[in-house]
């Protein structure tokens, strides 16, 4: 450690006095850094591992910790564990790429190569093995295409309950080895000492005032990435990031990464890019934006969860953004212009289109498709009918001009732009020129000719971030000097490896946690 970074943490901790009386949630859209608190004279608990999030990073690093005879606490804001992966697809996975060379081909080398070779060369030889050595329930996808050759949650158990399943065995097992999980607790700052070593934790329950202090030998961050912080957003994705929807806890707030910075942690990845959905754009309310309202849902049926997506309606996948040669429709802005070819191998690979859509103004975008369209994407009408009733605007027109008509009147989109993206967008088609259009069409040439034409209003919807702080193979925080900062550790999305092309968050963040866990065990 370097006198100018002990000297940085000194000044930080200044302004970081014991906050008696902090709210639960202060500093929740916070988007600078979070200054240590000092070390107390008195601290209320001691451990030799103290862990931030009870996702699937933070799960697997005290599994690992305290298999190994480490005395872990493990902090999670949340009355449940599980975190964003808790209702996520439910699959464990690097996008089906079996070693390094499948990875590098996949992602087009454009993630970290030393930490995304450690990545799936562990998750495969180490952590998937470790998960079922120690009778966390995985069962095996039946094959096709990504990662659905990969893990699922579970055994077969209905809807959300095979999530549950894993995530009740994960921490049962590191109850077992002698973890202690704290629901309902926030960790609001890391604590250094008089030299700026970091040496635990400030944290505080749900319900109560004041803060309790954790002393730890070693502290790891996985407290998930910042989709729902709107500042950061828009920090870093542009004027139109707040726009975009968290598919996530509302806990992802980025509060990891600040309390890094707060150290002297040195920033990594790509924070412009990142992984995400679709959904249709409605007035609200929003649950992963609403604490009460996301425990609330999370204490109802574990096998349906409902309300989890309030505010964020599926929307048919007319534009399939997992599998571009599936893509049927098209999709324009509010210029009435495509702007990304839909079916493109390399520009419409996940999550590149998303990530386009978040470019556009508004940070919105149609998904267009005429009756053939409609009719032979299943769950077409089903999914209208939802998002409908959540508040969403469907144009819907028995001619293209009668189309365009309402779509200037609804949303604003350029009437002559729009008829003139269709016209032309046919007439491709019908010549086979589709790829001399201003914005090509590679595959799936589907005219927009059968009455009557439909238009989705759709925007982002952002379960993993790309950016964060910079961590070694050990999943060690690195200062600004790229030197492990004594005692920290963190695990992706808090940490960064991905750029533009997603690769499994689960699996990433389990297998940091799990390496930062055998590395602090090792010490």
């Amino acid at each position: 450690m370097t006198l100018n970074r002990r000297d940085f943490i000194k000044k930080a901790s200044l302004g970081a006095a014991v906050v008696a009386g902090s709210s639960f949630l202060i500093g929740c859209n916070n988007t600078e850094a979070t200054a240590p608190a000092p070390a107390p004279e008195t601290w209320d608990l001691e451990t030799d591992v103290v862990v931030a999030g009870g996702g699937n990073g933070g799960l697997s690093a005290a599994a690992a910790a305290a298999e190994s005879g480490k005395k872990v606490i493990l902090c999670e804001i949340s009355a449940f564990l599980g975190g964003g992966s808790a209702y996520s697809g439910g699959t464990i996975h690097s996008a089906g790429c079996d070693d390094w060379e499948e990875y590098r081909a996949h992602t087009e080398d454009l993630h970290d190569p030393v930490l995304a070779k450690k990545y799936v060369e562990t998750f495969r030889q180490e952590y998937i093995p470790w998960l079922q050595n120690n009778g966390i329930p995985l069962t095996r996808h039946p094959g096709g295409k990504l990662w659905q050759s990969d893990w699922g949650m579970g055994s077969g158990e209905q809807g959300y309950l095979r999530h549950k399943a894993y995530f009740d065995a994960l921490a049962a097992y590191a109850e077992s080895k002698g973890t202690t999980i704290m629901t309902q607790t926030r960790v609001l700052r890391l604590v250094t000492d008089e030299n700026g070593m970091v040496c635990g934790i400030q944290a505080i329950k749900k319900g109560e005032s004041a803060p309790i202090f954790i002393k730890a030998g070693a502290v790891v961050l996985a407290t998930g990435g910042f989709q729902s912080n709107k500042g950061l957003l828009a920090k870093y994705l542009g004027p139109n990031g707040d726009v975009a929807r968290n598919m996530g806890v509302p806990y992802n707030t980025g509060s990891g990464m600040l309390m890094g910075l707060g150290v002297g942690a040195m920033t990594a990845g790509s924070f412009a890019t990142f992984s995400g959905t679709f959904c249709g754009i409605v007035p609200g309310p929003f649950t992963e934006d609403d604490p009460e309202a996301y425990e609330k849902a999370r204490a109802g049926d574990p096998a349906s969860l409902p309300g989890i997506s309030n505010g964020r309606p599926a929307v048919p996948m007319w534009i399939n953004y997992l599998f571009p040669d599936e893509t049927q429709g098209i999709l324009v802005n509010l210029q009435g212009k495509r702007f990304v070819d839909e079916t493109h191998p390399i520009d419409a690979k996940y999550a590149r289109i998303p990530q386009e859509v978040m470019k556009q103004r508004r940070a919105m975008a149609f998904m267009i498709g005429d009756q053939t369209i409609h009719d032979n994407v299943a769950g077409s009408a089903a999914l209208i009918k939802m998002y409908q009733e959540q508040g969403g605007k469907v144009v819907v027109g028995n001619t293209l001009e009668e189309f365009a008509n309402k779509m200037q009147e609804v949303h604003g989109v350029y009437k002559g732009s729009l008829l003139k993206t269709i016209n032309d967008y046919n007439k491709a088609i019908d010549n086979g020129t589709t790829d001399s259009l201003e914005v090509s069409r590679t595959l799936n040439h589907n005219k927009i000719v059968a009455a009557p034409f439909y238009a989705i209003p759709v925007t982002t919807c952002i379960y993993h971030t790309f950016g964060g702080l910079a961590i070694n193979t050990n999943a060690q925080v690195l200062d600004l000097n790229r030197e492990p900062i004594p005692n920290l550790y963190a695990c992706p999305p808090c940490a960064a490896i991905f750029r533009e092309v997603y690769c499994g968050g689960i699996g990433v963040a389990g297998t940091y946690g799990y390496i930062a866990g055998k590395h602090i065990a090792s010490r």
